[in-house]
């Protein structure tokens, strides 16, 4: 007890982060929290209908329990040839044209695009004077609809909540516009795609509102505009806070609440100059740095909002604050655990540096071999908010679409292939909700420029039905869907085809199971008809 007591007199005796709780959170004054517009931002962040695929919500990049960042990552392979500016981003959207009819990509094709860089941290995002790892997003909120200035200051928040709805990569089509993001707010059923929702969540949707009256709970109107979509998502942030980690009780008073390891940890990571960058209740001094993780030419980071050269390969300073719950770090996600971050840092073996344009104080990171485990185990445990790892109020959540696909969305059985053995497939298929105006079906990989047929049944078909040598998993005698549509050349040399399924928003239709597959004239194929695997999924 003794050895632990003298270390917590050298922790609190330690650097620029002595004692530092977080404060009040910054609100702008145009845009105070109220109860219901907390709840209605919190339903917008986890509204997969509020991309234009019902694939992505917000919070499809942004989990509490991968410490506010994306379970997920894939793979975007830059600009340059080769490996060596490939990044982990987030999965996005395929790529949809103006009628969000798929089109293939040039880099993705038909498969999800990806972000370019990691997706960083929404917990503790309210406290940034600016936001996105290269700080686009300002403190000041234009109005994206009018251009005018909705918001002062303090409203970073704001600013980047409205950029990912709008973006062709995250969450829209090619040149969605914001009447079109209001008029698909106001049709479809709230929350219509997401299960087990927090209590929050469940009593505001109760007496089955429409947004327009949720809007109306909030802001005193039922209008819908780009406007108050960022100040209800950015009220909703304002509240997830994480000051209740091991660390903030200690500062308080608590001498047991850092094991001895992490108080060791603590102060190793207080002994260099980890924490000029990583400083304050915060542990980011919000600057933007290059700390020489890849050439700058790969991305040039901040350098393209400000454009001053000395900007170049620059990015914000991440928040600490559960990092022990991300998947990967840096804005690239290079690197996979925290021990890979601090080997980088300390310059360990195998660890290359860049140093054009590279800030001093990485030259200037030395942790005694011996400490690196102890200042892991400081960041992994010391910095974590239980209430974040394990999603409880203001951090909990509901189960979103994207997470329960594998589960509900069956392959009856295999397709039958066409010109060149090749068997179409689907292009990935988006959750079903009654009342979606933006439902779709994509076909891919099929022989172009010939006609393909979509059916739809209510039921499986019997086992065995075949047309001619193709098996066929839809029930003819049930048949909901029997779309033909011609199929476009891709890049790729095959065809591809979007048939768009506006659902109406009858109750009967929720639970139902319906059975899909696509059929191709090809006469390449061994019976004259090629054929996809058969789907089956449910409407909610």
């Amino acid at each position: 007890m003794i050895r632990q007591t003298l270390i917590g007199l050298a922790v609190l005796s330690s650097g620029s982060l002595v004692a530092a709780q977080l404060p009040p959170v910054p609100v702008p004054p145009g845009n105070p929290i109220t109860e219901s517009k907390r709840v209605l931002g919190k339903l917008l962040f986890f509204e997969e209908q509020l991309s234009s695929d019902d694939t992505v919500a917000c919070a499809t990049c942004h989990l509490p329990a991968s410490g506010g960042a994306d379970p997920r990552f894939s793979l975007d392979p830059g600009a340059l040839p080769g490996p060596f500016d490939d990044a982990l981003g987030s999965p996005g959207v395929v790529r949809a044209d103006a009628n969000n009819d798929y089109q293939p990509d040039a880099v993705f094709g038909l498969d999800e695009q990806s972000t370019p860089r990691t997706a960083p941290t929404m917990i503790g995002a309210a406290y940034s004077p600016e936001l996105f790892w290269d700080g686009r997003a300002p403190n000041q909120f234009v109005n994206p609809e009018t251009g005018a200035i909705s918001l002062n200051f303090a409203a970073a928040l704001e600013s980047q909540a409205v950029g990912p709805i709008l973006s062709e990569v995250e969450m829209a089509h090619a040149g969605r516009t914001w009447d079109q993001v209001r008029s698909k707010l106001a049709a479809v059923r709230p929350m219509a795609l997401a299960t087990e929702l927090p209590p929050d969540m469940a009593a505001a949707l109760a007496a089955d509102p429409t947004y327009p009256e949720l809007f109306a709970a909030a802001f005193g109107s039922p209008a819908i505009d780009a406007d108050r979509i960022g100040r209800a998502l950015a009220t909703y942030q304002r509240t997830l806070i994480p000051d209740q980690t091991p660390f903030d009780a200690f500062i308080a008073g608590d001498p047991n609440a850092l094991t001895p390891s992490q108080q060791a940890g603590f102060t190793a990571f207080t002994a260099t100059s980890c924490n000029v960058c990583h400083s304050g209740p915060l542990f980011s001094d919000q600057t933007f740095r290059n700390i020489g993780l890849r050439p700058w030419q790969e991305d040039p980071g901040r350098f393209e909002v400000t454009g001053n050269p000395a900007d170049r390969g620059r990015f914000k300073v991440p928040t600490l604050r559960n990092v022990g719950l991300k998947p990967r770090f840096m804005h690239n996600g290079q690197l996979a655990s925290l021990a890979e971050v601090l080997d980088f840092y300390v310059d360990g073996p195998g660890v290359q540096q860049f140093p054009f344009n590279q800030d001093p104080l990485v030259q200037a990171v030395q942790i005694p071999p011996p400490a690196l485990p102890d200042v892991v185990e400081f960041l992994a445990n010391g910095l974590t908010d239980p209430r974040v790892a394990n999603e409880l109020f203001p951090f909990d959540r509901p189960v979103l679409a994207s997470e329960r696909v594998a589960a509900e969305l069956v392959e009856l059985g295999p397709g039958h292939p066409g010109t060149g053995g090749v068997t179409p497939r689907w292009i990935r298929t988006a959750p079903a909700a009654a009342g979606s105006p933006d439902f779709k079906l994509g076909l891919r990989e099929a022989l172009p420029g010939t006609t393909a047929l979509l059916a739809i049944s209510a039921s499986q078909a019997p086992l065995g039905t075949t047309l001619l040598d193709a098996s066929v998993y839809v029930d003819p005698g049930k048949l909901l869907v029997a779309a033909a549509t011609a199929t476009a050349p891709g890049p790729d040399g095959f065809g591809h085809a979007t048939v768009p399924l506006p659902l109406p928003d009858a109750p009967a239709l929720v639970g139902l199971g319906l059975a899909g597959q696509w059929f191709v004239v090809d006469g390449g194929a061994s019976s004259g008809i090629a054929a996809t695997s058969g789907l089956s999924w449910p409407i909610h």
